[in-house]
């Protein structure tokens, strides 16, 4: 999500290519995963290596986290600050996967964040308290650079290569519950920075209601349909962050066990930079807990809108992606209709008019 970005921040890179020495970061990511292998491979070098298990006994629970990080560059910048939040879960014996929003930090000339898909291998060291993991996927970007001119700035989108490490200890001994991690991030993009980010984080673990019960989830049992008003805020991704007030209005259908889709109307107000408002609709993975109290989920679609700022006015379509967390937190007392809901979208554009929109609303199922 965009972050507070400042127009006096103009420096050029120092190199020609972006990076130094091949050597400063990967040996050290080389080092770790080498003894991630090492340690992986000898099962004589410990007490016990296991890995999950999806079976109706031992069920492996879903991983949600949010962790902060230091991050460093190639180039010859100041370390910056990154954050991220992760959905992981098992799919298979010594197999997850995992989406992500990473906050890649801010350097000279780059305020660059993005969503990551990642393959994992877990595995448990010593008792079902620890867990080693290594991951490798893609990350797409969205990076604010400097445009064509000094008073100018560009959104840059591209694809990079995400190799992820972590250690999770977890609290209690039935897999479930609250963790803390030790994590390394390092982004191999081909056209922009490359960063190495290392820090701790904390989440929670739960099975999800689609793997309590062997039977898909159906409208039958959780309301199909919702409906939903939302409201807060625009924030244009430029070095000054223009922002505006934002609304919307949704509807959100479960079509089948985690997955669902929505239509929605979208005003983002008037940011200075943009004027637009427009009709939204995605596809989302968006997996629910403990008998439906709470969901969390990630989304993606397209966004047909019409900008009334100029020099861009006129209709134009662009990406969206977008996450969202939900709770029902008075079902218990008879109005399970009601849901209470955080959305957070990345409008993605091919004209330099990225935003992010977040947003608190009220909805009700039925």
């Amino acid at each position: 999500m965009s972050d507070c970005r400042h127009s006096s921040v103009r420096l050029r890179h120092p190199h020609s290519r972006y990076g130094t020495s091949f050597f400063a970061i990967r040996l050290p990511l080389a080092a770790l995963l080498v003894l991630f292998a090492v340690v992986a491979a000898s099962q004589s070098a410990v007490a016990d290596i296991s890995c999950g298990t999806t079976s109706a006994a031992d069920r492996a629970p879903d991983e949600i986290s949010y962790f902060g990080e230091s991050v460093s560059s190639l180039s010859q910048f100041p370390r910056s600050s990154a954050w991220g939040i992760s959905y992981r879960k098992i799919v298979a014996p010594c197999f997850a996967l995992s989406l992500a929003y990473l906050n890649d930090g801010h350097f000279p000339g780059h305020y660059r964040d993005g969503v990551t898909g990642e393959a994992w291998l877990p595995l448990n060291l010593f008792s079902q308290h620890l867990t080693v993991s290594a991951g490798l996927g893609p990350f797409y970007y969205y990076d604010t650079t400097e445009g064509a001119k000094p008073t100018d700035y560009a959104d840059v989108h591209g694809w990079a290569l995400l190799y992820s490490l972590d250690a999770v200890y977890q609290f209690r001994g039935d897999k479930t519950g609250p963790f803390v991690e030790i994590r390394l991030d390092h982004t191999a993009p081909a056209k922009s920075i490359e960063t190495t980010s290392i820090g701790l984080g904390v989440g929670w673990r739960s099975i999800s209601d689609s793997d309590q019960s062997p039977e898909p989830i159906s409208s039958k049992d959780f309301g199909a349909n919702e409906v939903a008003a939302y409201y807060w805020k625009t924030v244009v991704s430029s070095y000054s962050s223009q922002s505006a007030r934002a609304e919307e209005v949704e509807y959100r259908r479960l079509i089948w066990d985690e997955l669902r889709a929505s239509v929605g109307f979208l005003n983002e107000g008037d940011a200075q930079l943009i004027r637009r408002d427009g009709f939204i609709g995605e596809i989302w993975a968006e997996p629910s807990f403990n008998s439906d109290s709470w969901s969390i989920g990630a989304g993606f679609g397209g966004y047909a809108a019409i900008d009334k700022y100029t020099p861009s006015a006129g209709r134009h379509v662009a990406g969206v992606v977008s996450a969202t967390l939900s709770a029902r937190p008075l079902q218990h007392w008879g109005l399970y209709g009601l849901d209470v809901r955080f959305l957070w979208h990345r409008i993605v554009t091919n004209y330099n008019r990225d935003t992010d929109i977040l947003l608190f609303g009220l909805g009700y199922r039925f």
